[in-house]
């Protein structure tokens, strides 16, 4: 078995799999070393109960672009020459009320409306409309995140969005506004760096569009739709996958990367692979907690940078409800992100959505519905070891929810299974010394891929398709030199 390469990736999640085929594009020698039995990470599918669906609801999030096509993600699978094709997903606000039965009040957000849509959400969530002198402020914080440059806004992620807010928006009202999208950065305000959440909110007035808009593939799930065509395109091109490969430490001399120390977890035997360069696309703080990459290589500035994205670092919880018969309409709303007012104003609890419109695999007769519930929020903070108890608790919350907008929703369940998974990238949000970026400070050869790296930059998953560009140009550069 060949062992030596110019190039070892640890981890063959969508991070690991996007450089990689660009190194093979360029025919570089790569191997992927992943610990499961597939590649995929949080893009693989699950299959159960005569279902088949992604194993948490998976989006290509164009809240900073135009549409789905103008995403990393869409430029990037374009590039390597299968350009996707999307159907879109518009996400809508939904409150119920036990004094409603059988009743949903929907508020679908406006585009076009850009900075107004903040006006909406509040309007909607609080049953308030704002005065003028907070709709003034407000819409003269967005055009100060509007005009920021990179550069600035990448000096900007040491400094916390709470402190911004309480240094620029006078208006209480329109403080609390700013303060409300917790959902939206999955901590509270004082822990996500104004870098950041400038760059994400400054989009809307400038693109003069607001509000979500989603893309999902066309058919089929995202497995299909990015692992499947980008493991066939790697190995096609040269590259070389090794599951099974459980990292146990990056091999550093004299300040330069020289491979990687595996554990075959079929066998049982320690592997040892070669390569002058090795890019980790597993999480930064993974695989420093785990002593891949031992403590004593980080700089200091790095070290504190990786720590304060592990306190962001949680869980998020998707259900799986198969339902005996259609409960929920299957036309309509598909993406609901849901208040309760029973909880005496009204509550986030999470989303809802319908399997079908995900393009999920269903028994004949029955329907398929996903529950997603963030666990950076005050009452769903999962954390890495998430507490059954508060699982459960976030769990009922939802399923109450669900119940009153639609009675009968509860004895209806033939099958409920859950997921919790590391959420989407929020924690490089984290306010921080220094942005960790694509390269070790201090030692030559050392890469890092994956949604880990870059405070500012596009939203969630669709990072890593953002990186894989500059990433490949400067190992390139590396290995030519």
């Amino acid at each position: 078995m060949e062992k030596k390469f110019d190039v070892l990736i640890i981890g063959g999640g969508p991070g690991g799999l996007s450089i990689g085929s660009l190194l093979a594009r360029e025919g570089v020698s790569s191997a992927i070393l992943e610990r499961e039995p597939t590649l995929g990470g949080r893009y693989r599918a699950v299959n159960f109960h005569g279902c088949r669906s992604d194993n948490g609801i998976r989006l290509a999030p164009t809240g900073m672009f135009a549409s789905p096509e103008d995403t990393c993600l869409s430029r990037f699978l374009s590039y390597l020459g299968f350009p996707p094709e999307y159907k879109i997903i518009e996400w809508t606000m939904g409150i119920v009320s036990k004094d409603k039965p059988n009743r949903i009040d929907y508020a679908k957000m406006d585009r076009s409306r850009g900075v107004g849509i903040f006006f909406d959400f509040f309007a909607f969530g609080s049953g308030m409309a704002l005065e003028d002198t907070a709709k003034q402020e407000l819409t003269t914080a967005f055009k100060l995140m509007e005009d920021m440059s990179e550069e600035e806004l990448r000096k900007s992620v040491n400094v916390s969005f709470a402190s911004w807010i309480e240094r620029n928006v006078k208006d209480p009202m329109a403080q609390t506004i700013l303060n409300f999208a917790a959902p939206l950065m999955g901590a509270a305000a004082a822990e996500v760096n104004y870098g950041q959440m400038a760059n994400i909110f400054g989009a809307f007035p400038k693109l003069g569009v607001g509000g979500p808009l989603f893309g999902y593939p066309k058919e089929g799930n995202f497995e299909d739709f990015v692992i499947t065509p980008l493991t066939r395109y790697y190995t096609d091109h040269g590259g070389s996958v090794f599951t099974n490969r459980r990292a146990r430490s990056i091999l550093i001399e004299n300040g330069e990367a020289k491979g990687v120390v595996v554990q075959n977890t079929e066998t049982g035997f320690l592997e040892e692979y070669t390569a002058p360069v090795v890019v980790c696309a597993i999480p930064i703080f993974e695989a420093v907690s785990r002593n891949v990459l031992r403590a004593e290589f980080l700089t200091k500035d790095w070290a504190q940078a990786i720590e304060r994205c592990a306190k962001l670092a949680f869980e998020d919880l998707t259900g799986f409800y198969l339902l005996h018969k259609d409960v929920i309409p299957r036309e309509g709303p598909g993406w609901v992100h849901v208040f309760d007012a029973d909880y005496g104003i009204p509550t986030y609890v999470g989303d809802w959505c319908v399997g079908s419109l995900f393009n999920a695999v269903e028994p004949a007769g029955k329907q398929l519905i996903f529950s997603y519930i963030p666990g950076g929020l005050e009452a769903t903070h999962f954390g890495l070891a998430s507490p059954m108890d508060k699982v459960r608790e976030a769990n009922r919350r939802w399923e109450e929810a669900v119940e009153k907008a639609f009675p009968g929703f509860a004895e209806s369940i033939e099958f409920r299974g859950m997921t919790l998974q590391l959420n989407w990238g929020r924690y490089a949000w984290a306010v921080v010394p220094t942005e960790i970026d694509m390269q070790s400070p201090n030692i030559r050869g050392l890469y890092f891929g994956g949604d880990t790296v870059w405070s500012v930059s596009s939203m969630v998953s669709d990072k890593v398709y953002e990186i894989a560009f500059p990433l490949c140009e400067r190992i390139l550069k590396y290995i030519r030199s």
